[in-house]
């Protein structure tokens, strides 16, 4: 069997599986450049078809994740156009009429009033139907109907061959079958909605998997987004950005926020309840936050995070009796919660794929069409490392069209202990190398290296070349024998991609002084072995072996705001408009 793995919503995406393995995944973004890209996936379905070496007439069917998609969301790309103006405006013309003052209005009226966004996008679907649509249910239903038409047609097959997936089974999906164990699992699943729920509990066993619960009252990633925007930050790209800055909050600045969002969103046995209902996610916190300090209101939001989560997963457990644990949707972005869940006496393992949130629902539909329809022995993620790898070839030509050469300095040849040389001098180095990870998180091959013990690296990165928030970590890839050393880890719980976070030991403070948080002195660990990315792994090594430490300062090869590199091109354009000592594609070595 032959599955192409959709999603069209933001982060939209694509993955090809084949019998029973995931072969190839993308975001659209990474090739677009447009950051949370959303519709068609067009580059992304053609990388995924050419690495499976298959056309559409070979599928055998067509996953897409989500049956309710709000074309007008898709029709403007609100998730990857809108900035923080935009989002406080659509509260003012759209969400505080609608809530706080009981006005019948509909979400074509904030299009119409932001005029810029009306513009035809190169998105390939026929909107014309949306001139006589009464209302956002038909909007819906019409949009269905063009999204299979157009499937069909740019895979030049039937329309019978199109099926949607509900989008928290695709979550579920996700999380059960990407894990390589079959055990018996508890499968949560917690994001803002999707086809009218924003949470699920599913039970996975052997090949099979049934979502036995679901709720649309599990607001809390809705709390989160509205909570974001409140800060100043961008609602569903900023979230973790609040999440680095809470534990820098004392208990008496965080108390009056914490207190406000306790009063509101409660558990409820095995769903949610209000105590206090807001009226509405934004202008009833603004108002309550009047005089509470910015970093108080992002502490109290973690706290009630992490406890809401923590209460209702342990109410699961104790419910369905099942200790093992896979967490999927947006909220499994939340390394603290997490961290908070795994820490529970009564979970015994905690399972958090790459890119939990909607970047991997075409996945999911992938998985679960196939669990639905027969295919036995369906096989985890071993690495994450699903996208494309660049040859020698384009990276010579790349360099060539960019005049690098006479510019600076290249060596071909690079060996990973001249690499590590440089690493160990206090360089920071740019790792395009191998296949594509999938998912938000860079895993080495589309990275940004450097020495995790020498802390002036963190301001060098944040001013020089990634243009961060002071306040956020940085994280580091550590050899799989070295966990124990760096990790506060008693269920010895594996950490492949970075969506969990550790208690760090005495050690680890010391050696990844520059890769933990500054303030709570924990870790978001990505554990390398020689099995998931042996070119990594002998890199991180060859640094050992000359610092005597098993780590490198790891993160996200990419400008502020741009998606994660994806080509040659790209991350030459990266290292000439930034502060980046050194880029390294394959074996060849580009010096500033």
């Amino acid at each position: 069997m032959v599955i192409l793995g959709i999603n069209e919503g933001h982060d939209s995406g694509a993955c090809l599986l084949v019998d029973s393995r995931i072969i190839a995944s993308a975001s659209e973004e990474r090739f677009s450049r447009s950051k949370n890209d959303c519709g068609w996936p067009r580059q992304a379905v053609e990388y995924c078809l050419a690495a499976g070496g298959v056309q559409g007439k070979d599928l055998s069917k067509i996953a897409i994740a989500t049956f309710e998609l709000e074309p007008l969301e898709v029709r403007i790309k609100r998730a990857c156009n809108y900035g923080i103006g935009y989002y406080l405006r659509e509260n003012e013309i759209f969400w505080k009429p609608r809530l706080v003052d009981g006005k019948d209005i509909d979400f074509k009226d904030v299009v119409a009033q932001i005029p810029y966004y009306t513009a035809e996008t190169d998105l390939p679907y026929d909107f014309s139907f949306l001139a006589s649509c009464a209302d956002r249910t038909e909007r819906i239903d019409r949009f269905s109907a063009e999204r299979r038409r157009n499937a069909a047609a740019q895979l030049g097959v039937g329309e019978d061959r199109v099926e949607f997936i509900d989008h928290h089974l695709c979550h579920a999906a996700y999380a059960y079958f990407a894990s390589k164990s079959r055990a018996r699992t508890l499968v949560i699943t917690a994001d803002g909605w999707g086809d009218r729920a924003n949470g699920s509990i599913g039970i996975g066993e052997g090949d099979g998997l049934e979502l036995v619960f679901r709720t649309p009252r599990l607001d809390l990633a809705r709390i989160y987004r509205w909570s974001t925007l409140l800060l100043g930050m961008k609602p569903n790209e900023h979230e973790y950005k609040v999440m680095g800055l809470a534990p820098y909050a004392k208990e008496y600045i965080k108390k009056e926020p914490y207190e406000v969002y306790k009063s509101t969103l409660r558990v409820d046995g095995l769903d949610f309840k209000y105590g206090v209902k807001p009226s509405d996610l934004f202008y009833w916190f603004k108002e309550r936050f009047a005089g509470c300090r910015f970093d108080g209101i992002a502490g109290g939001l973690q706290q009630f995070s992490e406890e809401l989560m923590a209460e209702w997963i342990e109410n699961c457990v104790a419910h369905y009796g099942i200790s093992r644990i896979a967490i999927s949707g947006g909220l499994a972005l939340n390394i603290k919660i997490n961290k908070r869940i795994a820490e529970l006496d009564v979970v015994t393992e905690v399972l958090v794929p790459p890119g939990g949130g909607d970047t991997s629902i075409g996945v999911g539909a992938a998985y679960a069409y196939a669990a639905q329809n027969g295919v036995t022995g369906i096989r985890g993620l071993d690495h994450a490392y699903l996208g494309p790898a660049p040859t020698d070839e384009e990276i010579t030509r790349a360099i060539g069209d960019a005049g690098i050469e006479g510019k600076y300095k290249v060596e071909t040849g690079v060996d990973a202990d001249t690499v590590a040389e440089h690493l160990a001098a206090g360089k920071v180095i740019a790792r395009l190398c191998g296949a594509m990870e999938f998912g938000a998180r860079a895993l080495g091959n589309r990275s940004i290296l450097a020495h995790p013990g020498d802390f002036t690296v963190v301001q060098n990165i944040n001013e020089k070349i990634k243009d961060r928030d002071f306040w956020m970590p940085f994280t580091p890839s550590i050899l799989e024998e070295r966990g124990l050393d760096y990790l506060v880890n008693p269920k010895r719980l594996e950490a492949p991609y970075m969506t969990m976070a550790f208690e760090s030991t005495p050690l680890a403070r010391e050696h990844l002084v520059a890769a933990i948080h500054p303030y709570d002195k924990t870790v978001r660990p990505q554990i390398v072995t020689p099995a998931t990315n042996a070119e990594y792994y002998r890199l991180i090594k060859a640094f050992e072996a000359k610092t005597g430490i098993g780590a490198l300062l790891n993160t996200s090869f990419n400008l502020h705001g741009d998606p994660v590199v994806s080509s040659p091109v790209d991350a030459l354009y990266t290292f000439e408009n930034s502060g980046l000592d050194m880029l390294l594609m394959n074996d060849i070595l580009i010096s500033k």
